[in-house]
């Protein structure tokens, strides 16, 4: 699957932006994830996986949540499709 350009960009900033921010700043977390959800609108499996892992209130610590996000942007840049995804929260 092809990444159109700006939307790499985008992960690319999401990416740098999400190894900084701090999972106790809610504000920062909640705006990080929302912009990352958008972004990954390209792929509605990732999309969804990220959704079910990393946005959800049943997943695990913040932290690890941000961790699998940041991880699924990485995997969204240089794997070739979705059958090529791996669950980033399984090995977190």
């Amino acid at each position: 699957m092809r990444i159109p350009a700006q939307t790499k960009a985008q992960i690319l900033r999401l990416i740098e932006d999400g190894s900084s921010v701090h999972p106790s700043d809610l504000e920062a977390l909640h705006r990080w994830m929302q912009a990352t959800y958008e972004t990954l609108q390209f792929d509605s499996v990732q999309q969804q996986i990220f959704d079910e892992h990393c946005r959800s209130s049943r997943a695990v610590t913040r932290s690890m949540r941000l961790s699998c996000g940041v991880s699924m942007l990485k995997q969204a840049l240089y794997k070739q499709g979705p059958e090529n995804y791996i669950l980033i929260s399984t090995q977190v």
